[in-house]
């Protein structure tokens, strides 16, 4: 019969020794690790174990501290009377009323805020009566200045935002009225635009009358017999009088085109038949001025085009080139065979050429190559309506020039008008 042997007590107490002892260094090195200052005080206020954060704060070794009442021990660890006074009364609290408090303590100090989070725990007894409070404090001054900041940026921001949305509000209403402005400008603009053209065909309309009966005696006049001087002063009336009659034209055509109202009526055309017939109109003016002027035709053939429309195109450039050119010289009207199954034209001068400046208006209405130092001679409709007439034939018109040496206006059309 075996039997269990004999446990010596000495060394049973001393094993529990040790696991006590290895538990308390394990607790003490978990507590001293804790960043913040933390004690454990009774019920009388007496330190009962506190951290090495707490100790460092007091200058001291922590054992110099176990046992010194904890509003010592918060004066050696420099918190002002006011967080002293605030961690006594959250003490206070959990010892009446054997519940955690957790509070955010602020001071005052001339160099600014300070603010910390404290939280005071109770440890209760086997009858639940609190035998300790562990006080735990916390530094969040800089968290709190970082929060202000914060704080004082974003109510910054937002006022800046609220005067900016104020700005654009402001700005928007402004644009709102300028646009109504600008409405109500544009409906008088066209307003008087309506008035204008409306009053500009009816004198136009007026001039026709009285213009038709000058041309018309003025041809009766032709078939009386006249000296040559007399035939020459007819000659230069007649083509005045046509001048006026074209221009007339220009600008009851350009109105019907910006409308799309004047219709191209495309037949045969033969660009010798055009270019002889108005050499031939402005034989006296070429003779009086000593300009030598000629027509070449290359294109082999008719092509078709309104005989109206283009003879007025051609007249307009014709009548730049000798108003542009001086005495003794030389204009030339030509036709050749063109790009793309079409056929260009061209009327070139040793004339002044055109100014740089005003090369990119020429085809706008009522522009005028010239400094405008001196009277205007021309309505400055011209070349806006062989554009647009150019255009109405589905080609196009551009030109070369150079000052001092003359100008060419080139002009494209197609064989066959696109219907």
């Amino acid at each position: 019969m075996t039997s269990d042997p004999v446990s010596d007590p000495a060394s049973d107490c001393g094993q529990l020794w040790e696991i006590i002892q290895a538990s308390r260094n394990k607790l003490k090195a978990a507590f001293d690790a804790i960043a913040d200052p933390v004690c454990s005080v009774t019920p009388d206020l007496r330190v009962e174990s506190l951290n090495l954060a707490l100790a460092q704060l007091a200058g001291r070794h922590p054992r110099e501290l176990v046992g010194l009442g904890i509003g010592q021990v918060l004066e050696q660890a420099h918190f002002v009377p006011t967080a002293r006074q605030q961690f006594l009364e959250a003490m206070a609290e959990v010892r009446a009323s054997g519940r955690a408090q957790a509070r955010l303590v602020e001071t005052s100090l001339q160099e600014g805020h300070l603010f910390y989070e404290l939280t005071a725990s109770p440890v209760l007894d086997k009858q639940g009566l609190v035998n300790l409070v562990i006080l735990q404090v916390q530094d969040v001054t800089e968290f709190k200045r970082m929060e202000q900041t914060v704080r004082e940026y974003s109510q910054s921001l937002e006022e800046k935002v609220a005067e900016r949305t104020r700005d654009l509000t402001l700005a928007q209403d402004q644009l709102r009225e300028e646009k109504e402005r600008l409405a109500q400008a544009n409906l008088e603009l066209r307003r008087l635009d309506i008035l204008r053209h409306d009053l500009t065909n009816m004198v136009v309309h007026d001039m026709k009358g009285p213009l038709a009966e000058v041309m018309g005696n003025l041809d009766l006049i032709s078939y009386e017999p006249l000296s040559d001087m007399q035939r020459e002063a007819l000659e230069l009336a007649s083509l005045g009088a046509e001048d006026l009659l074209r221009m007339i034209m220009n600008l009851l055509d350009i109105d019907r085109l910006e409308e799309g109202r004047l219709l191209v009526r495309p037949e045969p055309v033969l660009f010798a038949d055009l270019a002889g017939g108005l050499l031939r109109k402005f034989q006296t003016l070429i003779r009086l001025k000593g300009i030598e002027a000629q027509a070449q035709d290359e294109t082999a053939g008719a092509f078709e085009a309104d005989p109206a429309l283009l003879g007025r195109v051609l007249q307009n450039l014709l009548t730049n080139a000798l108003g542009h050119t001086p005495e003794g010289g030389r204009v030339e009207l030509r036709a050749a065979i063109g790009d793309g199954e079409g056929v260009l034209l061209s009327v070139r001068d040793t004339g002044a050429g055109i100014p740089e400046r005003f090369r990119e208006r020429v085809f706008q209405k009522f522009t005028q190559a010239s400094d405008g130092s001196g009277p205007r001679t021309s309505t400055g409709l011209g070349l806006t309506f062989c554009k647009m007439a150019v255009e109405a034939h589905g080609g196009r018109i551009w030109f070369d020039s150079q000052e001092g040496v003359g100008s060419t206006f080139h002009v494209w059309l197609p064989r066959q008008i696109p219907e």
